[in-house]
């Protein structure tokens, strides 16, 4: 898979240090062209950063809910018609995390399941925990399974007993205190259930990550640029609007290769003409305590 498959709207992390102080960025997808991914613009101190170094980036795919950690060649800011973005580029192909290594969340719900979708195979059961590639239910001794069926789960969770309907592959038969189990792969992980498994991560860690995150506004931009023609159409200009653009050479002086990030005379500023509104007011205020946030914790290196 390369980085320009990854759907729209994916959720993605980039993972920076700074003085060995961490860093985490987070944006969201555009759609992906043929010189990389486009995302969300990513904007300290009311000017775009840019890493012309290699950079540890996470994504999980909207698509098939897979996370993908990867090292990207350069994360730069771009400028179409459409606004400004970032460019994320990498070499290599993309290989999802081993399912395997997948968290599981422990869930004790009670459920129901079916195999093949009849109806008379109708069985209780007791959701016992999923992660991001799988699941396991405890059933009863009298329900008929094996190795290989597919079975229909639903359950209910949540304050609002919000219900859950999850289609798994039977893999792997055991015991949970004496009572018989099913582990179950999920091939097509819906919204609905990567909802939950985002919430139970959240419950488990807390909302926030060590370091300081850094968030693309949400409303700024949307995954469909211009509903008024195709994505393939939009895609295209996109890709005209970058050709069109200057691209530093590797060795040119203007080149930031070592210098820090996240250091707003080495970032990258896109001039904005028109005045500012209430909304850009209110942006660069919290942008400015941000900075203040980050420089006091800098500070601490000191004590």
């Amino acid at each position: 898979m390369n980085i320009n498959d990854i759907a729209a709207g994916s959720q993605i992390r980039i993972h920076a240090s700074i003085n060995n102080h961490n860093i985490v960025l987070m944006t969201e997808a555009i759609f992906g062209i043929n010189a990389g991914l486009l995302c969300k613009p990513m904007e300290y101190f009311g000017k775009y950063m840019q890493f012309l170094e290699p950079s540890k980036v996470q994504i999980r795919n909207k698509r098939d809910g897979r996370v993908y950690k990867f090292m990207s060649t350069s994360i730069t800011p771009v400028k179409t018609r459409y606004g400004n973005f970032h460019l994320i580029k990498c070499s290599s192909a993309l290989e999802p995390e081993n399912s395997r290594k997948s968290e599981r969340f422990s869930l004790e719900k009670v459920g129901l399941f079916r195999i093949s979708g009849n109806s008379a195979t109708l069985h209780n059961c007791i959701v016992h925990d999923i992660s991001m590639r799988g699941m396991s239910i405890i059933i009863d001794n009298n329900s008929k399974c094996k190795v290989g069926d597919r079975i229909d789960i639903t359950f209910r969770y949540g304050e609002l007993l919000h219900q859950y309907e999850v289609t798994a592959e039977v893999v792997r038969m055991f015991t949970v205190s004496g009572r018989p189990a099913l582990g179950c792969s999920i091939a097509n992980m819906n919204v609905d259930i990567i909802g939950l498994l985002n919430a139970k991560k959240n419950e488990k860690y807390g909302l926030s990550e060590s370091g300081i995150t850094a968030t693309a506004p949400s409303t700024d931009t949307s995954t469909n640029l211009n509903p008024e023609i195709s994505k393939e159409q939009q895609i295209v200009e996109v890709e005209e609007d970058l050709a069109r653009q200057l691209i530093p050479e590797k060795y040119s002086p203007q080149r930031k290769i070592s210098a820090n990030p996240l250091d707003p005379a080495n970032l990258e500023h896109i001039s904005r003409k028109e005045p500012k509104t209430l909304r850009q007011q209110r942006k660069e205020a919290r942008m400015a305590e941000q900075a203040k946030a980050i420089e006091n914790l800098l500070d601490l290196r000191d004590v």
